[in-house]
C-alpha cells in the first residue's frame, strides 16, 4: 500500500511536533529517579475525523495524551505539640542525637526533665529559647 500522506509533514508538522512533545514527557518520566523504573508509561496519539456532508472533507483533530507514573511519595514524621499558651506547635522529628528520641522541659523553669531520677541529663550544648 502506498503511503497517502507524510505523517512528517501533516498538519503542516504539528502531528509530528506533538508527538515528539509527548514522547519527550514519557522518556522525561522514565528518566526521573523520583519515579518507579519499571512501571509502564503510555502515550496514545488521537487523530479524529469530523468529515463534512458530502463526504469530501474532513477536519482532522490531532490529540497526543500521555499517562505518565507518579511521583514516588516521600514520608517524615512529626511531632505535635503544644505550647505553653495552649496554642499547636509541631516539628520534623529527626534523630539527631544518637540514641535521643525526645527531651521533655518543664515549661515553668525551663528544666529539662528525665523519666528516670537516676539518669543524668547532659544538656552540654542544648539552649533553651522561650
Amino acid at each position: 500500500m502506498d503511503n497517502m500522506i507524510n505523517l512528517e509533514k501533516f498538519a503542516g508538522g504539528a502531528l509530528a511536533e506533538k508527538f515528539n512533545v509527548g514522547l519527550k514527557e514519557v522518556l522525561e518520566n522514565i528518566a526521573d529517579p523520583n519515579t518507579e523504573a519499571t512501571k509502564k508509561r503510555k502515550m496514545t496519539v488521537e487523530l479524529t475525523f469530523d468529515p463534512d456532508q458530502d463526504r469530501e472533507l474532513s477536519v482532522v483533530g490531532i490529540t497526543v495524551k500521555t499517562k505518565l507514573v507518579p511521583n514516588t511519595p516521600v514520608a517524615t514524621k512529626i511531632i505535635i505539640d503544644r505550647d505553653g499558651n495552649g496554642g499547636i506547635i509541631a516539628s520534623e522529628y529527626k534523630n539527631q542525637l544518637k540514641g535521643q528520641q525526645y527531651l521533655r522541659v518543664d515549661e515553668e523553669t525551663g528544666e529539662i526533665l528525665s523519666d528516670d531520677e537516676e539518669d543524668e541529663v547532659d544538656i552540654k550544648g542544648i539552649k533553651l529559647i522561650k
